[in-house]
């Protein structure tokens, strides 16, 4: 019975389950942040997401706004997560490499926010000594996000908006998105893809990847973000997560309006020869297989070997004969956390 009892979690642990489910999505509340949700704070919003040029080429973007002003030196191995606007491109045999057109964009600190009359919530930032500006504007089901000189695109919801929550005793998380389809300009090209609007709920003092993240402790393998937009009309978007104890998370929504959830799950991730990269990803969600494909020029190498290699691909059921008009996944893995739970 004594070894029984020791190998059960630490008390608020719950063997690192965790729940997911749908949402509304208010723009006000981006700007509550005087508000605390399960005794969480609002750690930062995430602009990101994937697009794809007239020729095929892959363009990932990301900015993380701090929710109070953020002087911490963001160096190693969470450089992507500072506060200037990172853009990885790849195309031909080339992976995705850092792009030199953001150099000159504001800090994410500079960005003002404010509620419009139209009841969007705005963060802008004024023209720099670079003559760089930026405005993100987010309504209940719409997304206009210009940078100078390197994005300007429009977009409309493509799927309801999606939350998971992975409670401990020591950090939580709470990770509030949305998704939507866009289209528009990016150094000069025309575009589509999917960009994300997303919010980190985390105890006071937390940094997502970085301190008090139960990420960490629940030892996670993977994390992927994807969306799919068909000829017919229709988008899927959805979040995969999986690694040690009772952790998972996988939570789709569907343009229709309705929500798809894990409650079974199993992800096993496919090393490359070089024990770093993935060649793909097997999911098994009540009972279905799924698969993420990477993408032949998807490995983020620009952002340098850090501990959660990030690559771009393709999301789809196995059985899935469809070939989606737009689509991203982008997502890590973790070598050091292994290729496969099993429990």
């Amino acid at each position: 019975m004594t070894a029984t009892l020791a190998g059960l979690p630490q008390t608020g642990s719950f063997n690192h389950g965790a729940i997911a489910s749908g949402r509304r999505f208010d723009p006000a509340a981006v700007l509550a942040q005087d508000t605390t949700i399960h005794g969480l704070v609002p750690e930062a919003g995430y602009i990101w997401g994937t697009l794809r040029d007239e020729d095929g080429g892959l363009h990932s973007v990301m900015r993380r706004v701090p929710a109070v002003r953020d002087n911490a030196k963001a160096t190693g191995d969470i450089r992507s997560l500072g506060g200037k606007l990172i853009l990885l491109s790849g195309a031909g045999s080339d992976q995705q490499q850092l792009r030199r057109e953001p150099r000159h964009a504001p800090e994410s600190n500079e960005l003002s926010r404010r509620m419009t009359d139209a009841g969007a919530v705005e963060f802008t930032a004024p023209a720099n000594e670079h003559g760089r500006e930026v405005s993100l504007t987010l309504s209940a089901d719409s997304l206009a996000y210009r940078e100078t000189d390197v994005i300007d695109v429009t977009g409309t919801l493509a799927a309801p908006p999606l939350q998971w929550f992975l409670p401990g005793p020591d950090s939580s998380l709470l990770y509030l998105t949305q998704t939507w389809l866009v289209e528009g300009e990016l150094t000069g090209k025309r575009v589509r893809g999917f960009l994300f609007w997303e919010e980190a709920w985390m105890r006071e003092g937390a940094r997502l990847y970085v301190d008090k993240d139960p990420l960490h402790d629940a030892e996670y393998t993977t994390w992927y973000s994807w969306a799919n937009h068909y000829e017919d009309g229709s988008s899927e978007v959805g979040h995969f997560l999986y690694g040690n104890g009772d952790f998972h998370v996988g939570i789709i929504g569907h343009s229709d309006g309705t929500i798809t959830s894990a409650h079974t799950m199993e992800a096993e991730v496919k090393r490359a020869a070089d024990g770093y990269w993935h060649e793909g990803i097997d999911y098994t969600i009540n009972g279905e297989a799924w698969r993420v494909d990477p993408d032949p020029n998807g490995r983020m190498e620009g952002l340098g070997r850090i501990p959660n290699p990030q690559q771009e691909g393709r999301m789809h059921r196995v059985a899935d004969t469809r070939t989606p008009d737009v689509w991203m996944a982008w997502g890590e893995s973790v070598p050091g956390n292994g290729e496969r739970r099993t429990w």
